[in-house]
């Protein structure tokens, strides 16, 4: 699951250069930069929340495995 959260994480980082350079060629452009500046915080966010999500996720998965061996163990005794 982490993976999928780093891969998440990489095309969002992307994304964001990506629209940063066409921001700079952009006539007109302060038009635009106070929606821009709003985008980038609320990705920031995202990005942190993210990253914040990876370990969960790796225990969580954890938890699952550990609960499936046990319930498999517990059908063998019986």
């Amino acid at each position: 699951m982490a993976y999928q959260i780093s891969d998440t994480y990489d095309s969002i980082d992307q994304a964001m250069r990506l629209m940063r350079s066409s921001m700079k060629g952009m006539p007109q452009r302060y038009r635009y930069l106070r929606h821009y500046d709003e985008l980038r915080r609320s990705v920031a966010v995202l990005l942190v929340l993210l990253e914040e999500a990876g370990p969960w996720m790796d225990e969580t998965r954890e938890a699952e495995k550990s609960t499936t061996r046990a319930k498999q163990m517990l059908a063998a005794v019986r």
